[in-house]
């Protein structure tokens, strides 16, 4: 039964390190092709608040 409780742990090891590096992977390939951030402002923000009734 010991063994039967190895195999688990070491597949629940494996899985959590491939689901890691995917996950690493997945988020620095998205940083790698997002658009380089803006230098000046897209426009103007403005504060609008809600009118009471």
């Amino acid at each position: 039964m010991m063994w039967l409780f190895g195999q688990v742990f070491v597949l629940c090891l494996v899985s959590f390190v491939a689901g890691s590096a995917m996950t690493a992977v997945v988020f620095v390939m998205q940083r790698r092709f997002a658009p380089a951030p803006a230098v000046e402002p897209t426009g103007e923000r403005r504060i609008v608040e809600m009118e009471e009734e």
